[in-house]
This record gives C-alpha cells, sequence and structure tokens, in this order.
C-alpha cells in the first residue's frame, strides 16, 4: 500500500481548515424533533459560519476561493477565463505568496481566484506524486486534457505554473494555448522579507492579471446545479416518471450549499461555532433527491451557509477515494475524524451486526484495526464543537435521520422522483403498494428537514444513546406517512449478473446485470475466493448495466465466483469456471461460454507521468504573459 507511513501520520494543525463531517446527536422522530435533556445549554439562535482562508492564512476578505478536485476538474472544462492557484496550507510557496495574489487580485479589481490543493487531506495524499493507483490517475487526467495543452508554459512536471490564468478557448497560432499568464518558479517568505522584493512580486502578480485582460466569475450554484443536473440526466435520460431533465433552476439560484474540501472539513470541526453540515455527492442520486429542499430550508430559515463534504474525495469513484469505505487504503481520513469529532454520531448501520468502517488509526497500519460507525449520506446534522451534555463530549447537536424507536434509525435515502410524487420503476404498476410506501417516505423525508431547519440552534437535543422506546402517542395527521420508512436501498434490491465471452485467463468477457437498485453508481464486481475488486459499474434507470472485461491473466484455472456488492453488501453472485489458457492446456479451446455471472476489468492505467514540481534552488519569478486572444 502506498502513501502512509510509520509512525501515524500527523494530523492538521490547529491553524486548520473549514467544514462538514459531524454526525450524529439529536436524531428525529419521523418529522418531529425530540426534546433536548435538561443539561444541554442552548447555543443560540444564529447559525455561524468560518473563514477558511481568513483563518489560514490571516487574509480578511479575500477573494481567494477554495476548490475541490470536483470543481476544479470542471473549470478547466468551462468557457471563460479563470485564476487559479495551486497549493495548500503545507506548501510553502503557497503560504508565501497567497496574500500578495488576494492584494494584487483586489487591486486589479479581480473578485475571485481559485485556489487548489493537490494534497487533497492537506498533507500527505498528493495526487501529483501518489503511487496510490486509483489516486494517481487524477493528477495525470487534468493534466493530459487540459493543463499541457498549452504553448509557452505546459505542465509537464519539469516548470509547472503554480499561479496561471487558464482559458480553454485560448490559442496562439491556431494552436491550443489554454494557460493564458502564469508564474512558474519558486518562491519562498524569506525572499520575499528582502526590501522591494514584496512590491516586486506584487507587480509579477499584476502582471498576470493585465496579460490575462478581463477574467471570468463561476459561483457555486453554477457548478453545483450544473453537475447535479447533468448526472441526473445521464441517468434518467430526462424520463418524466424519474424526474424529468432536470432538478436544480434559476429559482434555486440564492444557493447556502457550500463544498468543502477534507482541510477545510477539519478546519470546521476544529472551529467554535454552530453550524450546519451536509454529507454526500453530486454522483449520489439520493443526494440529488434532497438537495433543493435543503438549500430551500436553509434560505427559509436565514442559514447563510450549509457546509458540503463529498466522502469521495474526487467526488465520483468509489474506489480508494471513497474515505467512508473500509476497503479504503485512506478510510483513516474518515475514521479518524468520526473517532475525534464525531463521538455521539448515530448511524443506520451497527457496528459488528449490520455494517462498520475499519481503519488504522493515523494511517498507521502497525496498530490494531478501530471500528467507527458507517453513515450514508445523504446526510445533514447541526455540530458544535465542545459541547458537552451531562458530562459527556456531544458535538452533534442534532441530525436528520428517523428515529425507529427502538435504539435503532433509518436514514432518509430516497428519490427525486419521489420527492415530487412522480412514480420511478412503478410508471406502468402506479397501484402497487410499493410506489405509495416510497411516496411517503419521500414526505416524511422532507417535512422532516422542514423540522430539523426550525429547530437549529436552540440547543434542544437528545442523548443518542438513549432514544425513545416508543413511538409518539399523539396521533399523526392524515397525511403523515407510516412510522416504518421503506427498507429499500441499493443494498436492499438483489438482482442478478451474468457473464458471456471467453472464460479463459485473459479472455474478453461480457459482464451484464439485472434488476438491481435503478439509476445507482457505486457498484462493485469483484471475482473470488479470493477477491478481487475488479471494477465499478453504475445501473441505467431499469437497474441494469453491461460491462466488457477481460479475464486477468493471473487467474488460475477452475471455479470462482462473480460478486456484485455495494456499501460492502452482495446483491448479486454466481458461479462461473475458468478454463485453462490455451498455452496451459496445450492447445487450443474456444473458451467461449455463457454463465450467471461476470466480472469487470480494472481500468487500465497505463504510461502515468507522475509529475513533480522539480525546483532545486530558488529563482526570480518569472512572468510569462502574452496577449489575450
Amino acid at each position: 500500500m502506498s502513501d502512509h507511513r510509520h509512525p501515524p501520520r500527523r494530523r492538521h494543525r490547529a491553524v486548520a481548515i473549514a467544514t462538514t463531517l459531524a454526525l450524529g446527536g439529536a436524531a428525529l422522530l419521523g418529522a418531529a424533533a425530540v426534546a433536548a435533556p435538561a443539561s444541554a445549554a442552548p447555543s443560540g439562535a444564529t447559525i455561524d459560519t468560518v473563514d477558511y482562508v481568513a483563518d489560514t492564512y490571516g487574509i480578511a476578505d479575500s477573494v481567494i476561493e477554495t476548490v475541490t478536485f470536483e470543481r476544479f476538474e470542471w473549470l478547466l472544462g468551462q468557457e471563460g477565463r479563470f485564476a487559479f492557484l495551486i497549493g495548500g496550507a503545507e506548501d510553502e510557496r503557497t503560504t508565501a505568496t497567497i496574500a500578495a495574489i488576494d492584494a494584487a487580485a483586489k487591486t486589479a479589481g479581480v473578485t475571485q481566484v481559485f485556489t487548489f490543493d493537490p494534497k487533497l487531506d492537506g498533507e500527505s495524499l498528493d495526487i501529483r506524486t501518489t503511487t496510490n493507483a486509483d489516486v494517481a490517475p487524477l493528477w495525470a487526467r487534468v493534466v493530459a486534457d487540459n493543463l499541457s495543452k498549452d504553448t509557452q508554459t505546459p505542465f509537464d512536471g519539469s516548470d509547472d505554473p503554480y499561479f496561471f490564468v487558464y482559458d480553454k478557448s485560448h490559442t496562439e497560432g491556431g494552436v491550443e494555448d489554454r494557460i493564458v499568464s502564469a508564474l512558474t518558479a519558486p518562491i519562498t517568505s524569506a525572499q520575499l522579507a528582502a526590501p522591494g522584493a514584496l512590491a516586486s512580486y506584487q507587480a509579477e502578480v499584476a502582471g498576470v492579471f493585465s496579460a490575462a485582460g478581463t477574467l471570468s466569475k463561476s459561483s457555486q450554484f453554477t457548478f453545483t446545479s450544473t453537475a447535479v443536473n447533468a448526472k441526473h440526466f445521464k441517468d434518467y435520460k430526462g424520463a418524466d416518471a424519474y424526474g424529468g431533465a432536470t432538478i436544480l433552476s434559476d429559482a434555486d439560484s440564492d444557493w447556502r450549499v457550500q463544498t468543502v474540501t477534507y482541510p477545510e472539513l477539519v478546519h470546521l470541526l476544529e472551529s467554535d461555532g454552530d453550524f450546519v453540515l451536509f454529507f454526500g455527492g453530486t454522483w449520489c442520486h439520493n443526494t440529488r433527491a434532497v438537495l433543493k429542499d435543503v438549500n430551500a430550508e436553509a434560505v427559509a430559515n436565514d442559514v447563510e451557509k450549509v457546509y458540503f463534504f463529498d466522502l469521495r474525495l474526487d467526488g465520483a469513484s468509489s474506489n480508494d477515494l471513497h474515505i467512508r469505505d473500509t476497503n479504503s487504503e485512506f478510510a483513516d481520513f474518515y475514521g479518524d475524524l468520526v473517532a475525534k469529532y464525531l463521538p455521539n454520531l448515530v448511524t443506520q448501520y451497527v457496528p459488528g451486526v449490520s455494517g462498520q468502517v475499519d481503519y488504522y488509526p493515523g494511517g498507521d497500519r502497525g496498530q490494531a484495526l478501530a471500528t467507527a460507525k458507517k453513515l450514508q449520506v445523504p446526510y445533514v446534522f447541526e455540530y458544535e464543537h465542545g459541547r458537552v451534555v451531562d458530562g459527556t463530549a456531544s458535538p452533534v447537536v442534532r441530525q436528520w435521520i428517523h428515529d425507529n424507536g427502538n435504539g435503532t434509525y433509518k436514514e432518509y435515502m430516497t428519490e427525486w422522483w419521489y420527492v415530487i410524487d412522480k412514480p420511478g420503476r412503478y410508471e406502468k404498476t402506479p397501484a402497487d403498494a410499493g410506489l405509495a410506501t416510497q411516496l411517503a417516505f419521500a414526505d416524511e423525508a422532507i417535512a422532516s428537514l422542514a423540522t430539523f431547519f426550525s429547530e437549529i440552534g436552540e440547543g434542544t437535543t437528545v442523548d443518542p444513546t438513549t432514544p425513545p422506546t416508543t413511538p409518539p402517542t399523539t396521533a399523526p395527521p392524515a397525511t403523515t406517512p407510516p412510522t416504518t420508512p421503506p427498507t429499500e436501498k441499493p443494498s436492499d434490491v438483489l438482482g442478478s449478473v451474468a457473464v458471456s465471452g471467453d472464460l479463459r485467463p485473459g479472455g474478453k468477457i461480457t459482464v451484464t446485470g439485472s434488476g438491481l437498485a435503478e439509476g445507482t453508481s457505486g457498484f462493485t464486481v469483484e471475482i473470488r475466493s479470493t477477491p478481487q475488486t475488479l471494477g465499478t459499474v453504475s445501473t441505467d434507470a431499469d437497474g441494469a448495466f453491461t460491462y466488457a472485461a477481460t479475464i486477468p491473466a493471473t487467474i488460475p484455472a477452475g471455479a470462482h465466483t462473480i460478486a456484485v456488492t455495494i456499501d460492502g453488501v452482495t446483491v448479486a453472485s454466481a458461479a462461473i469456471t475458468v478454463q485453462a489458457s490455451a498455452t496451459a492446456a496445450g492447445g487450443s479451446t474456444d473458451g467461449l461460454a455463457h454463465t450467471g455471472a461476470g466480472f469487470v476489468g480494472p481500468l487500465a492505467w497505463t504510461a502515468i507521468a507522475l509529475l513533480v514540481a522539480a525546483a532545486a534552488v530558488f529563482a526570480v519569478v518569472r512572468l510569462r504573459a502574452r496577449g489575450a486572444a
């Protein structure tokens, strides 16, 4: 395994970073909040915000805006001219220059400079240098697809720009020339402390801006709405039964949901205040189902920011980049946070019974495995650092979750189409009782969100270790959904998988799945008995997928099992028999077969260039500036 060291990795310093990962305290019962213990001190009526750039770099009212990898890659694909700073709080060049860049931007009338930290955890997981097979392709991809397409200062690993203006449509002499102006040379705080050095450097930064001309702006709402609508359409093709072509519209433009990076999340969890946090992702159909309503409730209740964190660090992948997964090399990013900041977390999963996240504390594989409670997204909660109830740390003030009334909980995983009263897969069987159950649970989820937001800031909570043992006795109104929510989530829907093709080591096969949760990403295909993850797939609106794959050449001949899993649960499997290869068999056999199982070959990331900024000595800052095209 790569990128983990012995002894444990040092965690973020107290200067820290902003955003969302506190789950679990006061659960919601149906659509109503549970009463607080008398000893819980009110947290006040105001929901707070944090300023990560101000707290980390000491810059007030900064024009610097952090972006996640998902948003960074998205911006590189947009029309417009954008300024970028590459680096983070653990990068000396960034800490030395960010204030000067901010000042020069303000002087030039620039109102937005995006900063992306290639160290996804803010410390050690650097996508430019990692050898992890799931993480390294991220940087290789943005370089190959975007940052290398330049005539003068392309990203090639030797003298890469760290501050630059980018325009995907810019050309020079008919050739792609996307980096319009840039700074590349190393610079330190010591250099800038020399007489006149800071003013000279700010002039260099000003030259980057002036060479670029007018810059574009791009809001959180533009990014989120575009990503959400595109993924919804991709999965459901605009079908009316699945909620039409879009989820978010211009009517939602008063946008309060702010995406944050992992370093920002750590900063938030260490900051004093009362915050609203939201775990989820644009990739997740269950998150997309409620995102519009989460924002609407924030607006209605005067919540300035809901901090939105994606447990998939690239905003997409269900491999090592999904830190809430026991199988992730970086599961400690999740487990350590839960252990340190979320001691009163409650989830649907029960460790040791129905699910958990196992991890090595601090990423130190010399330590014994630890266990963290496993949450599912979407997840909304109120967090107050340092909060204590009856002598016990209870930073999670309340959370949006269905309390089953017996010490267990049900997370609100519904669908956009049920939220807006569309039938989804019940389109042809609208009388099916399952549709009524799904619609009722969606109604409960949205009503429960309204209750959550109406009560935040009041300090009214319940100790999640002692939930009520019986449901409320007050008769619910006629429109209240059943107290028992549907149990269907992706891991509850069992389907089937089949394989056809050349069932020999190295053989080409086609894997088809059916009857699985519809429109769902993150299914993993494995070949067993010694489990090997072969790839990930997504189902279409009918719960099916088709995948072309190659059987690994190292697979021995004999009986094997192909399994499809999601959230660690096997939802489809079948036996296959792998024939001996033609060479091993001493002859030619076609090996063609059709079986009730299949597997997916891993992505072949070949010739990945690990790009490292090679700067042996500090040089005078060089400005590369061209006229705007």
